[in-house]
């Protein structure tokens, strides 16, 4: 399957970067940290990506996606989603599952999400470190709803990145992130059962797993 496009991906960058988070898109080593439980979890499953971006989490799960798994994949931006159609769900990879309804895009922000369907995996390339603390606690809050009992949110975030932020941010800035960063790391400390850091990726990340039981 063909990388990420990184010029559309800079470009989405450089119109938002708080929606975006990073310059370069995630590598295909930070993919399969981040579906690990997905992965390794040897059943049918539904899964839900969000924040799909130009694909590279989405082009591993399609790698890794069952014949009985259903995956729904939530991007707000219009260009990344129109590459998503065009260029990733295209793929043979996605071909089965594509015909027979077992794979959706949805165009939408993820506190849209209705909730009507039920996930075993929330796969997130949210940036929450770059959101207003209301807006992550409105992620996590749907998401809790959305996933089944003993259900996983999988996400990563950037090594260090909480606190290179706070050191090189002023004013409402600095307080924004201290409040975040205070917020996710009791969500870690009460949820995460696994984290995964991997240095082959632009700039290094650790996948975190939680549930919410």
């Amino acid at each position: 399957m063909q990388p990420a496009h990184p010029l559309v991906f800079l470009k989405g960058y450089l119109r938002n970067p708080r929606a975006v988070g990073s310059m370069v898109p995630s590598s295909q080593a930070l993919a399969a940290a981040v579906s690990e439980p997905y992965r390794c979890c040897g059943r049918p499953a539904v899964v839900l990506e969000v924040g799909a971006g130009t694909g590279p989490i989405t082009r591993y799960l399609g790698s890794i996606l069952g014949p009985d798994d259903e995956l729904d994949i939530c991007e707000l931006d219009n260009d990344f989603a129109d590459l998503l159609a065009r260029d990733v769900l295209t793929h043979a990879d996605f071909a089965p599952a594509v015909a027979q309804g077992r794979v959706r895009l949805i165009r939408a922000p993820v506190q849209e999400l209705r909730c009507e369907k039920r996930y075993d995996f929330i796969i997130s390339g949210l940036p929450f470190n770059s959101f207003q603390l209301r807006d992550v606690e409105d992620v996590f809050a749907i998401v809790q709803r959305a996933l089944k009992p003993a259900g996983v949110l999988s996400y990563y975030e950037y090594v260090a990145a909480r606190a290179s932020l706070r050191m090189f941010s002023v004013g409402k800035h600095r307080a924004r992130i201290r409040q975040v960063s205070r917020w996710l790391s009791r969500q870690i400390a009460q949820h995460q059962f696994l984290q995964r850091t991997v240095f082959l990726n632009l700039p290094p990340a650790r996948a975190r797993h939680l549930r919410f039981d």
